[in-house]
């Protein structure tokens, strides 16, 4: 097993990390209050009749824009046996300070062994060599076991985008949230 800064992403290295998506049983539902004298939104953990399934195929652009993102120097790979099964796409953020996690991914037949956590724990490490004072990332309230492994590794939900992905959040459909890890 290695971890290494990774220079460029193949086909083939993207077809080793298998497909990228989550299923879970449960959901982060939101709600929200708001009057002219305050503002609050709360997300209770609740669980779903159905599977919720969802695979995302990353689009040209998306491959163009993470190309970019490798040449900044943040990224990076796990390996075992030359073969790449977990991989953290990290742009710095020099404006405040922090890194973004763009694209974090572990090979489905790796899950749950330890790798992402030592990938993230890579990560974390960079982050606090380069003086950078946080690292963001993205997820959605559907994504539970996302939420919860990254909460494990350190990280808090510190924002809420309703509107991300639609403009019609009145059924409560899936939201972004924006997790952070305060670097020491």
């Amino acid at each position: 097993m290695e971890i290494k800064r990774i220079e460029n992403l193949s086909n083939e290295d993207w077809l080793q990390l298998g497909s990228f998506g989550y299923k879970s049983t449960q959901k982060y539902e939101l709600t929200k209050e708001e009057t002219q004298g305050s503002f609050s939104m709360h997300l209770t953990l609740t669980n779903l009749d159905n599977i919720y399934e969802k695979e995302e195929l990353n689009s040209t652009d998306d491959l163009k824009r993470y190309e970019e993102i490798i040449k900044m120097g943040f990224s990076y790979g796990l390996y075992i046996s030359g073969s790449l099964i977990a991989l953290a796409l990290v742009e710095p953020q020099h404006w405040n300070n922090t890194m973004m996690i763009w694209h974090f991914q572990v090979n489905e037949k790796y899950i749950r062994k330890g790798y992402g956590r030592l990938l993230i724990n890579k990560v974390n490490e960079i982050a606090k060599e380069n003086g950078f004072r946080a690292i963001t990332l993205e997820t959605q309230n559907t994504n539970v076991p996302a939420i919860h492994f990254y909460m494990q590794c350190g990280y808090q939900i510190e924002g809420i985008d309703v509107s991300l992905y639609t403009n019609n959040d009145s059924h409560n459909e899936e939201i972004a949230l924006y997790m952070r890890k305060k670097i020491d």
